[in-house]
C-alpha cells in the first residue's frame, strides 16, 4: 500500500503525485493531515480555513464515489506519518512539494526519515530547474526576462489516468473532516463552493467567453468574483489549493490560440495576458524559493530601513474600510464579507497602506493572509513588496497610487464603491470618489484620514534617504 498526502492538491486529476501513486498498481491510501504549525500561524485565517474545509469535503465525496475516502489526521506530520505507516503497513508516502520555508524544512525531514518521494506539481516550471534559471545559473529576479524564459519553454502535459486502485479504507479509522469550530475558529463568513468539480466548470466558462476579453476588463472592479466570469477568472482559490493545476488552466487557454482563424489579434492578446498571470504565479514562488527571507524582510535590503510609522489607530482604520477614501474602504470591506479582493484593488490598498500611510508593508502581508480565501505565502508576499517599491520590480520606490484617480479609472460610475460602502450609495457619481468635495458630505462617513499630496512626498523622502532603525 501506499500513502498519498494531499496538501495543496486537492484533486484526482493531473495531480503528479497521485498519478505515480496510483501507477504502481498498489492500493493508495489518501491522507489529508491538519497540521496546527500551519493552523496557528500568523499567515492562517478563517476564510481560506473555510474554503479548504469545503475543498476536504468535495475531495472526500469524490473519493467515496471510487469506493474509498480521505483519512483525517490532526498533528505535525512529522510525527503522524509515521503511525500511519505503523497503522496501515503502507511501504511509501507520495506528496507535492511545496516552496514555503516551513514546508521546505518540514518536508526535507520527512524525506529523510521516511520511505517518502516527493514531485513537482504546484506550478508549470519548478524553482531550482536549470531551464528556468539564467545563463550564469542565478535565478532571475525580475519578471520581464523570467517571463521570456518561461513562456519559451516546453510545458508539461496534463496527467491523464484512468487507474482506481485507492484503497477501501477498511480497518482504516478516520474522525469526519473537522468543522471550523473543532479547529477553534469562529464562523462568521461565507465563502464560494470548492472542489475539483466547481474548478473545472469554472474554467470552462471562463475560456469560453470571458478570457478573450481579459486584457480590456481585467482591471475594472467588480463586486461578484465567483457569478458569471467577467474580468477576472475568480480561479485563484481553486489553484491556490490545487483543486485545478495550473497545467490545466495553461492548457486550456493555449488551445484558444492554436486556430489563429477563429480569433482576432485582440483576443489572442487577452489570451497570452491571462497566461502571463500563470507565469506571474512561478515567478514569485521562485523568488520565495530562492530568496526565502522575502517572507519578513524586503527584498532589497536598503528598504528595510525606511523609517515607518507607528500608528495603530491608522491601521486600525485602514482594516476596517474607514480611511474617507471610498476605494480604499470598498476594497477592504469586500475582503472582510467575502474573502477576497480585485488584484486592481489589492494593489491600491497596499500602495495606500505603505505610502500614503506609511505603515510597515509587512502588517499589510500579514493581514492578506489571515483574511483571503485564495492566499498564497508567495504571491502576496510579492504582490505587497511590489506596491510598496521593496521587491523585485525594477521600477524604483517612488510609484505611489493616486486612490482617486485610481477610484475614477477602474470604478467610473461608483458601481463598485457603493456596493461595499452604503454610506456613499446615494452620493452623485461626481463626488462618489471625493464625497469630501460636496457642500454637505454624508454625516455617517469619515472624512480623509490623510491628504494624498502631502502622503506622497513624506513617502518620498521616507524612501529616498532611509534611516535604520527597528521595524514596527
Amino acid at each position: 500500500m501506499i500513502i498519498h498526502w494531499f496538501r495543496r492538491d486537492l484533486r484526482l486529476s493531473d495531480n503528479t503525485a497521485l498519478h505515480a501513486a496510483l501507477a504502481t498498481g498498489a492500493p493508495v491510501i489518501p491522507v489529508f493531515i491538519f497540521d496546527p504549525a500551519i493552523l496557528k500561524g500568523e499567515r492562517f485565517g478563517l476564510p481560506r480555513l473555510k474554503f479548504m474545509l469545503k475543498g476536504l469535503e468535495a475531495l472526500d465525496e469524490d473519493l467515496r464515489r471510487r469506493g474509498s475516502g480521505l483519512v483525517v489526521r490532526y498533528g505535525d506530520p512529522v510525527e503522524v506519518l509515521p503511525k500511519l505507516i505503523a497503522e496501515t503497513g503502507a511501504s511509501a508516502i507520495t506528496f507535492n512539494r511545496d516552496v514555503t520555508p516551513y514546508a521546505y524544512k518540514r518536508d526535507t525531514a520527512i524525506l529523510n526519515a521516511l520511505p517518502a518521494k516527493s514531485f513537482d506539481d504546484v506550478l508549470i516550471h519548478a524553482p531550482g530547474e536549470v531551464e528556468v534559471l539564467k545563463d550564469d545559473g542565478n535565478p532571475y529576479t525580475v519578471y520581464t526576462p523570467f517571463r521570456k524564459r518561461w513562456e519559451n519553454l516546453p510545458k508539461p502535459d496534463v496527467l491523464l489516468t484512468d487507474r482506481n486502485n485507492f484503497h477501501s479504507l477498511e480497518g482504516i479509522g478516520s474522525p469526519p473532516i473537522s468543522s471550523v469550530c473543532a479547529l477553534d475558529f469562529g464562523s462568521t463568513i461565507d465563502v464560494p463552493d470548492a472542489g475539483e468539480s466547481v474548478a473545472q466548470r469554472r474554467l470552462e466558462r471562463f475560456t469560453g467567453d470571458a478570457i478573450y476579453h481579459y486584457a480590456d476588463t481585467r482591471n475594472q472592479l467588480i463586486v461578484d468574483p465567483f457569478g458569471d466570469p467577467h474580468g477576472t477568472s475568480g480561479l485563484s482559490p481553486y489553484v491556490r489549493f490545487g483543486m485545478i493545476s495550473a497545467r490545466q488552466m495553461y492548457h486550456a487557454a493555449a488551445r484558444l490560440l492554436q486556430d489563429a482563424d477563429a480569433i482576432s489579434a485582440s483576443e489572442r492578446h487577452s489570451i497570452q495576458v491571462w497566461i502571463g498571470e500563470l507565469a506571474w504565479r512561478d515567478f514569485y514562488n521562485h523568488i520565495l524559493y530562492h530568496f526565502p527571507h522575502v517572507l519578513n524582510r524586503s527584498f532589497k535590503p536598503q528598504y528595510d530601513q525606511v523609517t515607518y510609522r507607528d500608528a495603530p489607530d491608522e491601521f486600525e482604520r485602514w482594516q476596517a474600510g474607514m480611511t474617507g477614501y471610498p476605494v480604499i474602504d470598498a476594497a477592504m470591506r469586500q475582503m472582510n464579507q467575502i474573502g477576497w479582493m480585485h488584484n486592481r484593488a489589492r494593489m491600491i490598498v497596499a500602495s495606500f497602506l505603505a505610502k500614503d500611510l506609511l505603515i510597515y508593508w509587512r502588517r499589510g502581508d500579514v493581514h492578506f493572509m489571515k483574511h483571503l480565501i485564495d492566499g498564497d505565502p508567495a504571491a502576496n508576499n510579492g504582490g505587497w513588496q511590489w506596491s510598496a517599491g521593496t521587491g523585485t520590480d525594477a521600477q524604483p520606490y517612488f510609484r505611489i497610487f493616486n486612490p482617486v484617480s485610481q477610484s475614477q479609472q477602474y470604478d467610473p460610475n461608483g458601481e463598485y464603491i457603493r456596493a461595499f460602502v452604503p454610506e456613499l450609495r446615494d452620493v452623485p457619481t461626481q463626488y462618489i470618489h471625493e464625497p469630501w468635495k460636496m457642500l454637505i458630505p454624508p454625516k455617517q462617513y469619515p472624512a480623509p484620514i490623510v491628504d494624498h499630496a502631502f502622503a506622497r512626498k513624506r513617502a518620498l523622502e521616507a524612501f529616498r534617504n532611509p534611516n535604520k532603525g527597528d521595524l514596527p
